[in-house]
């Protein structure tokens, strides 16, 4: 039984006695006067109703992207579409707690029909992530003050905060890798671009690869040689798996892992190089709700405890930008790392096997990881058998940093150790892929 149902059930079980006592008592007056009240009821039941139905709500949000700190202008109005006026209405737009707001975001009113009210009000963002703003919350009741009703409006919008991003900007032109791409040992691919010399055709080699006018002159058929392919930029591996973000310092740590690889993208993005990420996390875009259904109730409370929130997220699937090289491919990322939430599906490993078949091997792999594990670094190191360039982060955990870093020396993998967001600042590009 529901709430509403019982407290107006309990006006007319109220009623009813005192009709009976009034009967008894072949008391008349006493009888009109609870006919009057069973009459103010049933016109405070009905009107509470009425006037929260046929409400339009629109909102509109000056800009959904936004960096750390950064204002959004939102606009929100109410339209009374019904022919009957609305005596007095409440309404406030709900936005996350800890963000700041300048302006209306309350306004109580007379709403004749077809009339409008709007809110104004600006938002400061103070912290990434995905965040809803709405639903709009409206309380109205009757003139008598005996019913109040609340109800939800039917949109809520959502805002993407980017995450800090370190400008990394210190270059050691004497560093065995200064800024832009340089030739990797290891020949995995070709760069057809670029001709090192000719030698004798061998049965199986491309026509394509024919030096014609070489062949020409001698008689005997020769193909180009090229060097080898250059390492251009790296594909990111963010671990969002949440068992290693636990405790009080976690969402702090995880924090600075997405700034990180914001980080990292752009500075990969103003070598000119290309860049990708690769992550286990979830993406909060897959799991908001935009339209919901109105509700209903009686309290405050229960219509906060009735607002729609997100889907519960089942995606193993890896959140992927693809390695490439664009002048818009770290802000792409960027935009991505703002909308990830930690996981429980899969864990690093995991992710990477998973997509072991796609990495480019001309590209480096920088895996940012909060733990390393035995299993961890013989895959890495296997990857670096492969053909692949590997660097890792650890990203604060200093009690099995040198655990962690003998482990990965093992394979002959440089790991660097993140414990402050200042230290980004002081990561030569030189030290990035070897």
């Amino acid at each position: 039984m529901s709430e509403k149902f019982r407290k107006n059930a309990l006006w007319f079980v109220l009623a009813l006695a005192a009709l009976g006592v009034a009967f008894l008592a072949q008391a008349p007056y006493m009888a009109f006067a609870v006919y009057a009240f069973l009459l103010l009821v049933f016109l405070a039941h009905f009107s509470s109703v009425a006037w929260l139905s046929g409400l339009d709500c629109t909102r509109t949000i000056s800009q959904t992207t936004l960096r750390q700190g950064e204002d959004a202008q939102v606009e929100v109005t109410l339209t009374n579409r019904r022919g009957w006026p609305i005596p007095w209405i409440f309404i406030e737009d709900l936005a996350p707690a800890d963000f700041p707001r300048m302006g209306d975001t309350t306004r109580l009113a007379v709403l004749m029909p077809g009339r409008s009210i709007t809110l104004r009000y600006t938002l400061t963002c103070p912290r990434r992530g995905y965040h809803r703003i709405g639903p709009l919350l409206m309380e109205s009741g009757d003139l008598f003050g005996l019913q109040k009703r609340f109800r939800t409006g039917q949109q809520q919008d959502y805002i993407s905060v980017l995450p800090t991003v370190a400008y990394i900007d210190t270059f050691n032109i004497g560093a065995r890798r200064p800024q832009g791409p340089v030739r990797i040992s290891n020949r995995v691919y070709e760069d057809p671009t670029r001709i090192s010399g000719l030698r004798e055709y061998v049965r199986g080699d491309p026509l394509n690869r024919i030096h014609w006018k070489a062949s020409a002159r001698t008689g005997e058929l020769y193909v180009k040689q090229s060097e080898p392919s250059n390492v251009l930029g790296a594909t990111l591996i963010l671990d969002l798996f949440g068992a290693w973000y636990q405790g009080e310092d976690g969402p702090e740590r995880m924090e600075l892992a997405i700034t990180a690889a914001a980080s990292f993208a752009y500075l990969l993005q103003s070598s000119g190089e290309q860049v990708g990420l690769l992550t286990n996390a979830r993406d909060a875009a897959e799991v908001a709700r935009y339209d919901v259904e109105a509700r209903e109730s009686l309290s405050r409370k229960e219509a906060e405890g009735n607002i729609v929130g997100e889907d519960i997220s089942d995606r193993l699937n890896p959140l992927t930008v693809p390695t490439r090289r664009s002048p818009v491919q770290a802000m792409l990322i960027v935009e991505n790392l703002a909308r990830v939430l930690p996981t429980d599906g899969l864990d690093v490993g995991q992710l990477i096997l998973s997509e072991f078949r796609r990495l480019p091997h001309d590209a480096a792999l920088l895996p940012i990881v909060p733990q390393v594990t035995e299993d961890l670094a013989l895959l890495l190191g296997q990857m670096k058998l492969s053909g692949f360039a590997v660097t890792a982060f650890l990203i604060k955990n200093p009690a099995s940093y040198q655990k962690a870093a003998s482990l990965l020396m093992t394979h002959e993998i440089n790991l660097i150790h993140i414990e402050h967001e200042r230290q980004l600042h002081e990561i030569s590009p030189a030290r990035i892929g070897r």
